[in-house]
């Protein structure tokens, strides 16, 4: 099914529809990184919900039918026949170590995740730098794929597009129960009790100090345990932010 669809339309449009779309910072990012005080996304009175932020690589299992695709977040890697294999930031590897069970399905879906520690990244050592893990942060599926048929800059804009309100995304997401249910075999990103508070750049980063002062997902005793910070979601999707200990640091330094 996958290599039917490869064939007919092309990897690249493949990896165009299913790339995680771009998430904004809650404020307005200004010159040299500082934080305005306007939102770039419209929250207030949205029922958010707030899961940890984890510094690794964005990591994705295409699945339709028998088949799958693994990928980073910019290009497709690997596919389950071996149409093609790059190891690249050894995500393919390391998913296979993990004993990664990739599901059948009927529908094309994309299972969106955080490869982390190990020899991933700079901050590897925040989680252990002696194994690596994978965490579920979302899922989405398809049940119309003729977007395919759009040129793939359509279907660029059609996955993400800014706006005066934050961005407006394509991708149909299943919400957080639905995903426990439908995917159990996958451990989630975790949840975080989090509060904004008057959203003022100083109650934010208290806030952040408060909720989530260490990592949930460290994977050695050896870890630094810092935490990158939080990504807030509602559960349609139609509103996506991400909270960083960095930037309110650095706009409050």
């Amino acid at each position: 099914m996958l290599k039917d669809l490869i064939s007919k339309f092309g990897k690249e449009k493949i990896n165009t529809l299913t790339k995680y779309p771009s998430i904004l910072t809650l404020h307005q990012l200004g010159e040299k990184g500082r934080l305005k005080n306007e939102l770039t996304t419209p929250i207030q009175g949205e029922k958010m919900y707030a899961t940890e932020k984890i510094d690794g690589t964005n990591a994705r299992i295409i699945c339709y039918g028998s088949e799958y695709l693994i990928g980073a977040r910019e290009f497709i890697l690997h596919h389950s026949h071996d149409l093609y294999f790059d190891n690249a930031q050894g995500i393919v590897d390391g998913l296979k170590e993990l004993n990664v069970k990739i599901p059948q399905t009927d529908l094309f879906t994309v299972i969106y995740g955080e490869f982390y520690g190990g020899k991933t990244s700079a901050n590897s050592k925040w989680y252990g730098q002696d194994r690596n893990g994978f965490r579920v942060f979302d899922i989405a599926v398809y049940n119309d794929l003729s977007m395919l048929e759009m040129s793939q800059n359509e279907i660029s804009k059609w996955r993400e597009r800014e706006s005066e309100i934050g961005i407006i995304y394509g991708q149909n997401f299943l919400s957080r129960s639905e995903m426990q249910t439908q995917f159990s075999d996958f451990e989630l990103v975790p949840l975080v009790e989090f509060e904004l508070g008057d959203m003022s750049h100083k109650v934010v980063l208290d806030n952040l100090k408060k909720f989530i002062p260490t990592t949930n997902v460290a994977l050695s005793e050896n870890a630094l345990k810092k935490s990158e910070g939080v990504v807030l979601r509602n559960e349609s999707r139609s509103k996506i932010v991400k909270v960083r200990f960095e930037d309110y640091e650095r706009t409050l330094r």
